[in-house]
């Protein structure tokens, strides 16, 4: 939503900072493009796995027990685990829920947005587009599309973080930021 904003709105913006933008690879995005054709897209794993996403647990502490157990969430903090399981529920009977239903999370994966790469190109501001190394949203394919659209973009890799970049290595990313913003 950044990317289409700043393009959208250049005025707004005097700098772009893209955090492991979910910009697909080009390949993986007409495989996309294709299920939607076909009306596949509720096929799909990611939104598959959405709608099995557990959403109910008996206390706020079963749903950082339950979460730290998750793959998705090795390589965060004690802390930031507790600070998700914390904010991303609520009380409900019988316990805590998550506060967004998986429902819409089903709903952004069956609508991802095929187009992004022809409005990499447009942005005109200086951009930085940041990714976890380990990322499969962002991946070094993403980069090399990235930069092939538009060079004047910078690039910063996070050694050992996926996606989650902002929750894996926070201070890495911080300081990243700040050199590019104060730059």
């Amino acid at each position: 939503m950044t990317l289409y904003a700043a393009v959208q709105e250049p005025d707004l913006f005097s700098h772009v900072v893209l955090i492991d933008p979910t910009m697909l690879s080009p390949k993986l995005l007409w495989q996309i493009k294709f299920m939607k054709l076909f009306g596949l897209e509720a096929r799909s794993y990611l939104v598959k796995g959405a709608l099995r996403r557990k959403r109910t647990w008996e206390s706020t502490e079963g749903a950082y027990d339950y979460f730290r157990g998750r793959q998705l969430f090795k390589n965060w903090s004690n802390e930031m685990v507790r600070a998700y399981a914390e904010n991303m529920t609520a009380p409900s009977p019988g316990g805590v829920q998550l506060i967004y239903p998986p429902e819409w999370e089903a709903r952004i994966y069956k609508t991802i947005p095929t187009d992004v790469w022809k409005f990499a190109e447009q942005l005109r501001q200086p951009t930085l587009v940041v990714r976890g190394e380990n990322s499969n949203t962002f991946t070094a394919d993403s980069e090399k599309a990235f930069r092939k659209s538009n060079p004047r973009a910078e690039f910063k890799v996070i050694p050992g973080a996926g996606h989650l970049v902002a929750q894996e290595k926070p201070e890495e990313l911080a300081q990243g930021l700040t050199k590019f913003l104060k730059g």
